[in-house]
């Protein structure tokens, strides 16, 4: 393997486990420290309740990654998953020469169908 796929490959594993993970995971506990210094320590009957920055975390961690997790759902399957999809679907070429082949193949017209998938087979040499 050539020393520029090498790196090209390890900068792409670098991104995915910044972005997804690392960087994730610093912004959670971010937002929970600042959140625990702006919320907690101000209001005398929270502090009271959450006298350590972890029992504040662990109520946090425990409330909100089930809650994050509900609200992800709900979007993947009845909000903007749903309808981005289609839009997607709509606009991508492949997708819709790839439905109107199958459509002319339904309705008997092979050689339009034949036509279409020839394009995206020399496309994809």
């Amino acid at each position: 393997m050539k020393l520029r796929e090498r790196l090209s490959r390890y900068w792409t594993y670098f991104r995915r486990g910044h972005t997804i993970y690392l960087a994730f995971m610093l912004s959670l506990f971010n937002f929970i420290t600042i959140q625990y210094k702006l919320v907690v320590e101000t209001v005398p009957f929270l502090s009271s309740i959450f006298s350590h920055l972890i029992y504040f975390a662990v109520v946090f961690i425990l409330t909100y990654i089930p809650l994050a997790v509900f609200i992800g759902w709900y979007d993947y399957r009845r909000f903007a998953m749903p309808v981005e999809l289609t839009l997607r679907a709509r606009t991508n070429p492949w997708t819709r020469d790839l439905a109107r082949a199958l459509i002319c193949l339904a309705e008997g017209k092979n050689e339009e169908a034949v036509e279409i998938l020839k394009k995206w087979t020399e496309a994809l040499k």
